[in-house]
Protein backbone atom coordinates (compact mmCIF):
# COMPACT_ATOMS: atom_id res chain seq x y z
CA UNK A 1 0.00 0.00 0.00
CA UNK A 2 1.88 2.95 -1.12
CA UNK A 3 -0.73 5.58 -1.17
CA UNK A 4 -2.72 6.29 2.41
CA UNK A 5 -5.04 9.03 0.87
CA UNK A 6 -6.04 10.25 -2.49
CA UNK A 7 -8.80 12.70 -3.68
CA UNK A 8 -9.90 13.09 -7.43
CA UNK A 9 -12.81 15.44 -9.05
CA UNK A 10 -14.63 14.00 -11.46
CA UNK A 11 -16.86 15.92 -14.51
CA UNK A 12 -18.14 13.40 -16.59
CA UNK A 13 -21.01 14.90 -19.10
CA UNK A 14 -23.34 11.96 -20.88
CA UNK A 15 -23.13 8.40 -20.43
CA UNK A 16 -20.94 6.14 -22.79
CA UNK A 17 -21.34 2.34 -21.62
CA UNK A 18 -18.12 0.57 -21.00
CA UNK A 19 -17.05 -3.45 -20.28
CA UNK A 20 -17.27 -3.06 -16.10
CA UNK A 21 -15.00 -4.63 -14.56
CA UNK A 22 -14.84 -4.56 -10.61
CA UNK A 23 -12.83 -2.71 -9.01
CA UNK A 24 -11.08 -3.26 -5.30
CA UNK A 25 -8.80 -1.82 -2.86
CA UNK A 26 -7.40 -2.52 0.53
CA UNK A 27 -8.83 1.09 1.35
CA UNK A 28 -11.63 3.32 2.75
CA UNK A 29 -13.31 4.40 -1.11
CA UNK A 30 -15.24 7.18 -0.57
CA UNK A 31 -17.25 9.57 -3.46
CA UNK A 32 -19.54 12.89 -3.07
CA UNK A 33 -22.01 13.81 -5.85
CA UNK A 34 -22.63 16.98 -6.66
CA UNK A 35 -24.59 16.39 -10.23
CA UNK A 36 -25.52 13.99 -11.76
CA UNK A 37 -26.69 10.23 -10.79
CA UNK A 38 -24.69 7.05 -10.55
CA UNK A 39 -25.63 3.19 -10.44
CA UNK A 40 -22.87 0.87 -8.44
CA UNK A 41 -22.83 -2.26 -7.37
CA UNK A 42 -21.03 -2.93 -3.24
CA UNK A 43 -19.92 -6.66 -2.47
CA UNK A 44 -23.17 -7.42 -4.72
CA UNK A 45 -25.69 -4.62 -3.48
CA UNK A 46 -26.99 -1.95 -5.96
CA UNK A 47 -26.71 1.70 -4.73
CA UNK A 48 -28.06 5.12 -6.62
CA UNK A 49 -25.78 7.87 -5.94
CA UNK A 50 -27.85 11.36 -6.21
CA UNK A 51 -26.56 14.97 -5.94
CA UNK A 52 -25.60 15.63 -2.56
CA UNK A 53 -24.94 12.01 -1.41
CA UNK A 54 -21.88 10.95 0.04
CA UNK A 55 -20.78 7.25 0.22
CA UNK A 56 -18.33 5.53 2.19
CA UNK A 57 -17.36 1.89 1.60
CA UNK A 58 -15.38 -0.40 3.88
CA UNK A 59 -11.60 -1.63 3.19
CA UNK A 60 -11.39 -4.43 0.21
CA UNK A 61 -15.38 -3.93 -1.19
CA UNK A 62 -15.77 -4.92 -4.37
CA UNK A 63 -17.05 -2.32 -6.70
CA UNK A 64 -17.93 -1.50 -10.20
CA UNK A 65 -19.87 1.22 -11.49
CA UNK A 66 -23.24 -0.41 -13.88
CA UNK A 67 -24.44 2.83 -14.81
CA UNK A 68 -24.12 6.69 -14.18
CA UNK A 69 -25.15 10.08 -16.36
CA UNK A 70 -23.48 13.38 -16.18
CA UNK A 71 -21.62 12.08 -13.46
CA UNK A 72 -19.87 15.38 -11.75
CA UNK A 73 -18.50 15.83 -7.84
CA UNK A 74 -15.16 13.47 -5.95
CA UNK A 75 -13.77 10.35 -5.19
CA UNK A 76 -11.01 8.91 -3.71
CA UNK A 77 -9.61 6.48 -0.99
CA UNK A 78 -7.49 6.30 2.28
CA UNK A 79 -6.18 3.77 4.57
CA UNK A 80 -7.69 3.24 8.65
CA UNK A 81 -3.81 4.84 9.42
CA UNK A 82 -3.89 8.04 7.98
CA UNK A 83 -6.95 8.78 10.14
CA UNK A 84 -6.46 11.27 13.09
CA UNK A 85 -9.08 9.29 15.09
CA UNK A 86 -10.01 5.68 14.09
CA UNK A 87 -11.95 4.77 16.92
CA UNK A 88 -15.14 5.76 15.35
CA UNK A 89 -17.60 2.98 14.81
CA UNK A 90 -19.06 3.58 11.50
CA UNK A 91 -15.51 2.53 10.52
CA UNK A 92 -16.21 -0.92 11.77
CA UNK A 93 -19.36 -1.43 9.53
CA UNK A 94 -19.35 -4.15 7.01
CA UNK A 95 -21.28 -2.13 4.32
CA UNK A 96 -21.15 0.97 2.79
CA UNK A 97 -22.60 3.92 4.61
CA UNK A 98 -24.49 6.35 2.62
CA UNK A 99 -24.65 10.03 3.94
CA UNK A 100 -27.20 12.96 2.63
CA UNK A 101 -26.12 16.68 2.91
CA UNK A 102 -28.77 19.21 1.62
CA UNK A 103 -28.75 23.02 0.75
CA UNK A 104 -25.65 24.66 2.92
CA UNK A 105 -24.31 21.67 4.08
CA UNK A 106 -24.13 20.34 0.63
CA UNK A 107 -22.59 23.60 -0.40
CA UNK A 108 -20.09 22.65 2.44
CA UNK A 109 -19.17 19.72 1.38
CA UNK A 110 -18.54 20.32 -2.14
CA UNK A 111 -16.39 23.62 -1.17
CA UNK A 112 -14.49 20.83 1.44
CA UNK A 113 -13.63 18.25 -1.08
CA UNK A 114 -12.26 21.06 -3.62
CA UNK A 115 -10.31 22.28 -0.65
CA UNK A 116 -8.95 18.07 -0.07
CA UNK A 117 -8.32 18.02 -3.50
CA UNK A 118 -5.82 20.81 -3.58
CA UNK A 119 -4.43 19.88 0.07
CA UNK A 120 -3.38 16.75 -1.80
CA UNK A 121 -1.52 18.04 -4.07
CA UNK A 122 0.30 20.08 -1.85
CA UNK A 123 0.88 16.87 0.54
CA UNK A 124 -1.10 19.20 3.13
CA UNK A 125 -1.60 15.94 5.48
CA UNK A 126 -2.96 17.68 8.88
CA UNK A 127 -5.35 19.62 6.93
CA UNK A 128 -6.77 16.06 4.79
CA UNK A 129 -6.76 14.22 8.17
CA UNK A 130 -8.91 17.09 9.87
CA UNK A 131 -11.10 17.25 7.05
CA UNK A 132 -11.62 13.13 6.95
CA UNK A 133 -12.32 13.78 10.61
CA UNK A 134 -14.91 16.01 10.23
CA UNK A 135 -16.70 13.94 7.59
CA UNK A 136 -16.03 10.41 9.51
CA UNK A 137 -17.83 12.52 12.55
CA UNK A 138 -20.82 13.19 10.70
CA UNK A 139 -21.49 9.85 9.29
CA UNK A 140 -24.69 7.47 11.09
CA UNK A 141 -25.78 4.37 10.15
CA UNK A 142 -28.62 3.85 8.09
CA UNK A 143 -31.51 1.55 7.28
CA UNK A 144 -30.43 -1.06 4.29
CA UNK A 145 -31.02 -0.46 1.56
CA UNK A 146 -34.77 -1.25 0.16
CA UNK A 147 -34.85 -4.90 -0.64
CA UNK A 148 -37.26 -4.92 -4.04
CA UNK A 149 -35.46 -2.08 -5.73
CA UNK A 150 -31.89 -2.95 -4.60
CA UNK A 151 -33.12 -6.70 -6.70
CA UNK A 152 -34.27 -4.89 -9.22
CA UNK A 153 -31.10 -3.28 -9.94
CA UNK A 154 -29.39 -6.24 -10.01
CA UNK A 155 -31.17 -7.63 -12.05
CA UNK A 156 -32.26 -5.30 -14.87
CA UNK A 157 -28.08 -4.19 -14.94
CA UNK A 158 -27.15 -8.10 -15.68
CA UNK A 159 -25.04 -7.80 -18.79
CA UNK A 160 -25.27 -11.33 -19.08
CA UNK A 161 -29.19 -10.95 -19.43
CA UNK A 162 -31.30 -9.55 -21.70
CA UNK A 163 -33.73 -6.61 -19.96
CA UNK A 164 -37.38 -8.02 -19.48
CA UNK A 165 -40.51 -6.41 -18.95
CA UNK A 166 -41.88 -4.78 -15.77
CA UNK A 167 -44.24 -7.41 -15.28
CA UNK A 168 -41.50 -10.30 -15.46
CA UNK A 169 -39.48 -8.52 -12.90
CA UNK A 170 -42.75 -8.05 -10.99
CA UNK A 171 -43.34 -11.55 -10.89
CA UNK A 172 -39.41 -12.88 -10.69
CA UNK A 173 -39.42 -10.63 -7.01
CA UNK A 174 -43.02 -11.92 -6.30
CA UNK A 175 -44.66 -8.36 -6.39
CA UNK A 176 -47.13 -6.72 -8.26
CA UNK A 177 -46.50 -4.48 -11.22
CA UNK A 178 -47.97 -1.60 -9.92
CA UNK A 179 -46.02 -1.95 -6.47
CA UNK A 180 -42.58 -2.60 -8.34
CA UNK A 181 -42.92 0.58 -9.97
CA UNK A 182 -44.36 2.47 -6.61
CA UNK A 183 -41.30 1.47 -5.10
CA UNK A 184 -38.62 2.06 -7.36
CA UNK A 185 -40.06 5.48 -8.34
CA UNK A 186 -40.43 6.08 -4.40
CA UNK A 187 -36.88 5.19 -3.67
CA UNK A 188 -34.52 6.09 -7.28
CA UNK A 189 -36.85 8.86 -8.57
CA UNK A 190 -37.61 6.58 -11.58
CA UNK A 191 -39.71 4.20 -12.94
CA UNK A 192 -39.32 0.92 -13.00
CA UNK A 193 -39.63 0.78 -17.26
CA UNK A 194 -36.88 4.12 -17.25
CA UNK A 195 -34.39 1.70 -15.64
CA UNK A 196 -35.54 -0.93 -18.14
CA UNK A 197 -35.09 1.59 -21.03
CA UNK A 198 -31.53 2.65 -19.74
CA UNK A 199 -30.29 -0.95 -19.37
CA UNK A 200 -31.21 -1.54 -22.92
CA UNK A 201 -30.16 1.06 -24.59
CA UNK A 202 -26.98 0.58 -22.98
CA UNK A 203 -26.64 -2.85 -23.08
CA UNK A 204 -27.65 -2.25 -26.78
CA UNK A 205 -24.75 0.51 -27.35
CA UNK A 206 -21.95 -2.12 -26.15
CA UNK A 207 -23.36 -4.64 -28.66
CA UNK A 208 -23.15 -2.56 -31.66
CA UNK A 209 -19.60 -1.72 -30.75
CA UNK A 210 -19.16 -5.44 -32.01
CA UNK A 211 -19.57 -5.18 -35.84
CA UNK A 212 -19.35 -9.13 -35.57
CA UNK A 213 -23.01 -9.09 -34.51
CA UNK A 214 -25.76 -8.25 -36.81
CA UNK A 215 -27.87 -5.69 -35.60
CA UNK A 216 -31.12 -8.23 -35.47
CA UNK A 217 -28.97 -10.20 -33.00
CA UNK A 218 -28.27 -6.99 -31.38
CA UNK A 219 -31.90 -6.60 -31.14
CA UNK A 220 -32.80 -9.81 -29.90
CA UNK A 221 -30.21 -9.98 -27.25
CA UNK A 222 -31.74 -6.59 -25.94
CA UNK A 223 -34.84 -8.17 -25.25
CA UNK A 224 -36.63 -6.73 -28.22
CA UNK A 225 -37.13 -9.51 -31.02
CA UNK A 226 -38.78 -6.78 -33.46
CA UNK A 227 -35.89 -4.93 -35.42
CA UNK A 228 -38.13 -2.29 -36.39
CA UNK A 229 -39.34 -1.56 -33.10
CA UNK A 230 -35.86 -1.85 -31.50
CA UNK A 231 -34.65 0.52 -34.53
CA UNK A 232 -37.35 3.30 -33.35
CA UNK A 233 -36.37 2.85 -29.80
CA UNK A 234 -32.77 3.20 -30.18
CA UNK A 235 -33.05 6.48 -32.72
CA UNK A 236 -35.97 7.83 -30.07
CA UNK A 237 -33.34 7.70 -27.49
CA UNK A 238 -30.10 8.76 -28.96
CA UNK A 239 -31.43 10.45 -32.17
CA UNK A 240 -29.68 7.72 -35.02
CA UNK A 241 -30.59 4.74 -36.00
CA UNK A 242 -28.47 1.49 -34.42
CA UNK A 243 -26.80 1.53 -38.25
CA UNK A 244 -25.82 5.12 -38.05
CA UNK A 245 -24.72 4.54 -34.93
CA UNK A 246 -22.22 1.87 -35.77
CA UNK A 247 -20.66 3.62 -38.48
CA UNK A 248 -20.38 6.60 -36.26
CA UNK A 249 -17.76 4.41 -33.80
Amino acid sequence: MKTKFNINQFNVEGYEPHEVHPLSFPFFTFAYMIEGEALVEIDGKSILLSPGQFILAPENSTIVIKHFNCRKGFNGRFSIDFLKDASYQILRSTTPTIQSFWFDDAVFMAALMKRMVVANEDRDHHFLQSALDLIIGQLRPKDKVAVVPEKFLQMVFDSNKAPLSVSEYAEMLNVTANYLNKTVKSHTHRTAIDWIEIARLNQAKMLLKDRSVPIVDVAVRCGLDDQSYFSRFFKKKTGMTPSQFRNSL
